[in-house]
């Protein structure tokens, strides 16, 4: 019988790509982190609509605790919402995760990537200035990102993470889309 050989570190000093977990709250952002799957090789899984308004601590724990992940994996947790519904905002400033929130909604962090925009605004008129900042913006639908409206989002990131940076947390306009973003670039760079 072969003596088993020691477990070496890895010579390359790779390390274990994390497991990102976000609950979001619509198809949009869901097509949006399916985008990020595929461009960053990313390691997501996404939890949607499905669980609504009932969003909470113990929800996300029972999600968690369901997902297999390695042994020396790490499971980041994010929430993805837009903070136009008053009714889930206090839920979700209860919950231990990382905020990715829109205000109002995702379509300015959309919009961040063609121009910036340091006024309050309705989720309409975010739509109006959206479909105005770009050509590729005017066939925009909820939910479904064409393949060009993908490579605008995917090739001004980080002008809109800049942009985002800028705005106050929370506020009218603001969207902390940012964090997952600058997350998924330094995954990227250690791998």
């Amino acid at each position: 019988m072969k003596p088993k050989r020691p477990h070496r570190p890895d010579p390359h000093g790779l390390k274990m790509q994390p497991v990102f977990l976000i609950f979001c709250e619509g198809e949009t952002e869901e097509s949006y982190i399916h985008m990020l799957q595929r461009f960053y090789r990313a390691q997501i899984r996404v939890i949607t609509q499905v669980e609504g308004q009932s969003i909470c601590q113990n929800l996300i724990k029972q999600r968690r605790e369901k997902i297999r992940v390695k042994p020396n994996e790490v499971i980041e947790t994010f929430l993805m919402y837009d903070l136009d519904v008053n009714e889930v905002n206090k839920k979700l400033f209860e919950c231990d995760a990382i905020p990715l929130f829109s205000n109002p909604c995702i379509e300015l962090w959309f919009l961040l990537h063609s121009k910036e925009q340091k006024t309050a605004v309705a989720t309409a008129e975010v739509l109006r200035e959206l479909k105005k900042s770009d050509t590729v913006w005017r066939t925009y639908q909820k939910g479904d990102l064409t393949i060009t409206q993908k490579k605008v989002l995917w090739n001004n990131r980080m002008k809109a993470v800049k942009q985002a940076k800028e705005l106050k947390k929370y506020a009218n306009p603001s969207s902390g889309i940012y964090l997952l973003i600058e997350k998924l670039e330094t995954t990227r760079q250690t791998i």
